[in-house]
């Protein structure tokens, strides 16, 4: 079987472990982990540093190094993976000592990195074992040699994390792909439980890289190719078990019970004991001066009769908060599990953060007193929340999965539905979330639900429900990212090639309410031949016109992946001396017309799949398709400035800056980008005003639930003002638009004449591309008394478009 060391395998590591262990002895003793097996009394500060000292006990798997006469093996795949390059890495002693043997006697390196056996088979007969998702390139063939010749990159370790643990990343100096970090991976020990990690200390994991982009715009992938994968991943993901469980779940059993829930159960449900424990959080920790505004807000919320119905901090509401969060907001941005949700056994912070979106959202047919009341309890909520998030013992690495939920929600809350302290806040933190996510997190232990100990279905039931809300998280995260990246102008932190995930599983499997069902459903799902698809292959099918099959969720995130690599493509244009972006892409007109066209194919593909009914997904879909248009041809913040904005990203607005945007967004009305950004902006603006089905005319954005729509909205007014008033000056004559039917005259007028053209270029002859004054007041009007705060400053920038109209 070969040698089995007991602890680290190679002279180099033995040395960092000793370093390490005399580092230790002079940092405080703050260990909690012991290790239980007889005669060995370690212990460690950190959860993941016992299971790791633990498998030198019971290894669940054996790694052996196929390297030519080198019988080494190891009890964890990292350790393997770096013994098994010090045998081709430049330099190392391994290196000089394998040369002559490896050149004169057994030829290049096999294609297996490592060979893989199970300490409980009996054979012991190793099998290979593919790449993991950070390693920095696919074993490759030599174009020297074609038959069974491979090569390895030449890569160097990067630094050792002083907790102890290998920082499984590498800098590669031999022109070979190279990548930052996955987000997320699989670690197949801990059986299809996701790691958040893998950060590396000495490379940003924001830049996109050349091979990625090369790849992503390279040809379409094979009509049934869903097996490959970039980067030669697609092994990784087919033969590790934790891949097959995406799909292999639930096994039938005659046993198996109907449902783990009771099935009077509703997610609304919340008990008064569990009211009272958010009443006592509120009254003891939520706390500020009394003369300052939030504790004002406080002061007011407390007062009264709490236990009347009528109270916005009543039970009946509570229930109506939460009730709210799945009705108007889950089905958009779907990271909780609805059917094993339930609010008494939910951690209280999570719970608050699902109240603060419901309130926020609360239906109009409650009155205008009970939803400003409840959004006022909403900001009072967040403003305190992230502060107790940030103070639970489970937001320190490891976090829990709950954790990343809330902070999500909470993002969302304070990004789109609260107050500009709140937004700008949220935009600060955004950058917190993502770097707990990458520091690392097992995510082992009890969920965000507890699951009773009932059958082996259930339990085999929670740990996918946990997998699969885990990936949920990191596409939610993503999804954030790039669309307000987008949407407000902020930097975008994530790349596309982080996220080597699954797209979301099948919405009939998300909502199955029992084991049974699961199990059902995958049957189902497995005779008709339906397989995960992976992100990045969806990806670049959506960039080659190839459909893909995905839910609702699925399609944003493939949406959002064509909006990061717009974002990251746009920021190489600024620096296109040194990558080299137009050699690698063949220029910035090829990328660009890609992803304007992936946009319309993305398009079609979700309404070949909603087909012609008109529900929320299909607004979703109508949002997103506009948004990206707009967004590939002007940035909203020229936009912003030009109209006469004040203040944006937290700073003043100089008369240079207004100078310059004005120059450039004249400069920029006379192209044919301009043409089509104002196009896809009055489609979009038409689709809100002029659907029978949306009640057009009387948009009121404070009612409006659907994620992102309001500020689109606003983004395409803009684009349209701006290209009419940028070319054709103000209007003369002014109308007479004193009522509201006469505004609402004039937009149907402007909107069919000149939204009506049949294609971008038609707007450069036609007459009146100023003529928005009734649609800039209507949608300025929809746009007051609002519940975002953000909403209140669009309208007062509109109403500066509009008096630029009539100057």
């Amino acid at each position: 079987m070969g040698e089995l060391d007991d602890h680290d395998h190679d002279h180099d590591h033995d040395q960092l472990t000793t370093k390490r262990r005399r580092r230790s002895r002079r940092a405080p003793s703050d260990r909690k982990f012991e290790c239980s097996h007889e005669g060995c009394g370690k212990s460690y500060s950190r959860a993941e540093h016992l299971y790791r000292h633990q498998l030198n006990h019971t290894p669940k798997q054996i790694f052996r190094c196929d390297f030519p006469n080198c019988h080494r093996s190891f009890v964890r795949q990292d350790l393997c993976i770096r013994h098994r390059e010090r045998h081709t890495t430049r330099g190392s002693q391994l290196q000089k000592r394998d040369s002559f043997t490896h050149d004169n006697l057994h030829g290049s390196p096999p294609k297996s990195l490592m060979s893989v056996v199970s300490p409980t088979s009996p054979s012991m007969t190793p099998t290979d074992y593919p790449f993991l998702a950070n390693h920095p390139a696919p074993v490759s063939k030599s174009p020297t040699n074609s038959t069974n010749t491979y090569s390895l990159p030449t890569a160097t370790p990067t630094t050792i994390d002083t907790t102890g643990v290998p920082v499984s990343g590498y800098t590669d100096f031999s022109g070979a792909i190279s990548q930052t970090d996955p987000l997320l991976e699989f670690d197949s020990m801990q059986n299809a439980y996701p790691i958040f990690g893998g950060e590396t200390y000495n490379r940003s994991p924001f830049a996109m890289a050349d091979d990625f982009a090369a790849w992503l715009f390279s040809e379409p992938l094979a009509p049934l190719g869903y097996g490959m994968m970039p980067f030669g991943q697609n092994q990784f993901y087919m033969n590790d078990p934790s891949y097959n469980n995406f799909c292999t779940v639930i096994p039938q059993h005659p046993m198996s019970v109907t449902s783990i829930l009771d099935s009077s159960s509703l997610p609304a449900i919340i008990s008064e004991e569990k009211r009272q424990e958010i009443l006592h959080l509120m009254a003891s920790r939520f706390n500020e001066a009394a003369s300052s505004a939030e504790g004002k807000r406080k002061d007011a919320l407390m007062e009264g009769d709490l236990n009347s119905d009528r109270h916005v901090l009543s039970l009946r509401l509570m229930q109506t908060y939460i009730g709210s969060y799945w009705c108007h907001f889950h089905p958009q941005l779907p990271i909780l599990h609805q059917p094993t949700f339930a609010a008494d056994r939910t951690p209280t912070l999570l719970l608050l953060a699902v109240m603060a979106i419901g309130a926020a959202t609360l239906d109009k047919a409650h009155g205008q007193a009970t939803t400003e009341a409840a959004a006022e309890l909403a900001t009072f909520i967040a403003w305190h929340l992230r502060w107790e998030i940030f103070m639970d013992p489970d937001f320190r690495p490891p976090a829990r999965l709950w954790v990343f939920q809330a902070l999500l929600l909470l993002e969302v809350y304070e990004k789109s539905f609260s107050t500009r302290a709140l937004h700008e806040r949220a935009h600060i933190h955004h950058d917190t979330t993502l770097t707990l996510m990458r520091r690392g997190s097992s995510l082992i232990g009890r969920s965000s639900f507890d699951t009773p100990e009932s059958r082996e279905e259930d339990e085999s039931w929670a740990h996918w429900i946990k997998a699969e809300a885990t990936r949920r998280a990191a596409f939610a995260a993503f999804v954030l990212d790039s669309t307000h990246a987008t949407m407000f102008g902020h930097s975008a932190k994530m790349v596309a090639h982080e996220l080597r995930l699954p797209l979301p599983c099948d919405e009939a499997l998300w909502a199955a309410t029992s084991a049974a069902e699961v199990a059902r459903v995958q049957s189902s799902l497995q005779s008709h031949g339906v397989r995960p698809v992976m992100f990045l292959d969806g990806l670049k099918r959506t960039l080659n016109g190839q459909p893909v099959r995905t839910n609702t969720f699925g399609r944003i995130v493939l949406m959002a992946g064509l909006l990061s690599v717009s974002w990251h493509l746009n920021q190489r244009d600024l620096q296109v001396s040194s990558l080299g972006v137009g050699q690698t892409l063949g220029g910035r007109d090829k990328w660009r017309t890609a992803l304007l066209r992936a946009y319309d194919n993305w398009r079609r593909d979700f309404d070949e799949a909603l087909g012609s009914a008109v529900t929320a997904e299909s607004e979703s879909r109508d949002v997103l398709h506009g948004l990206a248009h707009m967004a590939s041809h002007v940035d909203i913040a020229d936009l912003q400035i030009f109209a006469g904005a004040g203040r944006l990203m937290g700073r003043s607005i100089t008369a240079r800056d207004y100078s310059a945007a004005r120059e450039k967004t004249v400069r920029w009305a006379s192209k044919a980008s301009a043409r089509d950004a104002t196009f896809y902006a009055l489609r979009f603006l038409k689709t809100c005003f002029m659907d029978p089905s949306a009640e057009s005319g009387s948009y009121l954005a404070r009612d409006d639930y659907l994620l992102n729509r309001p500020w689109v909205m606003y983004y395409a007014a803009l684009v349209v003002w701006c290209y009419g008033f940028a070319l054709d000056g103000p209007l003369r004559p002014l109308p007479a638009l004193a009522t509201y039917a006469d505004r609402r005259r004039d937009m149907h007028a402007f909107l069919r004449r000149v939204g009506g053209v049949g294609e971008p270029n038609d707007l450069e002859g036609i007459q009146g591309r100023n003529g928005c004054l009734g649609m800039l007041m209507i949608l300025r009007d929809s746009f007051a008394n609002p519940r975002w705060e953000l909403l209140g400053e669009a309208a007062r920038l509109l109403d500066s478009c509009i008096a630029k109209l009539q100057s």
